[in-house]
């Protein structure tokens, strides 16, 4: 079956996701959202390829080192498949202003480790109402978080907004955590969410387990009567 005939199994191919962080875990997860058949592609990173995270970010070669990685990253998709259209942003999410790209997307990817960027990201997708799936990974532990503005509770409440303390990072587990943040856009993509929304999806070394979370009481964005979970 080709890439085109899944993205119309999917019915996927008129969806755009951004990706932003084009390390670990957003190389993993544009794999795949490329393999689903999305329509469109944000790629979004500031950094260049460094060659002591070849083990881990495995679409970059020694070669690639100093180029951007989000230019390298939609090269190398080109050549997988030309039915997704791709779109590098060489840009340092600071502000929502330089989230701009991403207000026509359906949804968001967060793959990036630093508590700035996500807290940027986190209120982008509250203020704007874009869906966002929140990954993080440490050693052979990692997470996943899909949140849903005004149905979900949200990233404070989930406690994902904070630095992720990366001991070592491991490329089976940003393979897996990777994964699992494309699993749950494409089932929100797909309307099959109910059961994946407001749940923290903990992996940790070859078990997984589930935390459903529930909104603290004093928080401003879940006490709105219309989240739900």
């Amino acid at each position: 079956m080709s890439l085109k005939n899944v993205t119309q199994l999917f019915c996927i191919d008129n969806k755009t996701v951004c990706i932003i962080g084009c390390g670990a875990l957003g190389t993993n997860a544009a794999v795949h959202l490329t393999g689903a058949g999305v329509k469109k592609l944000y790629l979004c990173d500031f950094d260049t390829v460094c060659l002591s995270n070849l083990n881990r970010q495995f679409l970059f070669t020694k070669a690639d080192g100093d180029f951007f990685k989000s230019e390298i990253l939609k090269q190398r998709l080109s050549y997988y498949s030309t039915d997704t259209e791709y779109v590098s942003v060489v840009k340092k999410i600071t502000s929502a202003e330089s989230l701009s790209f991403a207000k026509n997307c359906d949804i968001i990817l967060c793959c990036v480790d630093n508590a700035a960027a996500r807290r940027v990201i986190a209120d982008f997708s509250e203020k704007e109402k874009i869906p966002c799936v929140f990954g993080g990974i440490d050693g052979f532990y990692g997470t996943a978080y899909l949140y849903l503005p005004d149905i979900s509770p949200c990233p404070d409440c989930a406690g994902i907004i904070n630095d992720i303390s990366v001991r070592s990072s491991v490329s089976s587990s940003a393979g897996i955590i990777g994964s699992m943040q494309v699993n749950l856009a494409l089932r929100y993509l797909l309307s099959d969410d109910e059961g994946s929304a407001g749940k923290i999806f903990l992996f940790d070394g070859d078990l997984w387990d589930t935390l459903i979370i529930k909104p603290h009481s004093q928080c401003k964005i879940c006490k709105k009567p219309e989240v739900k979970i």
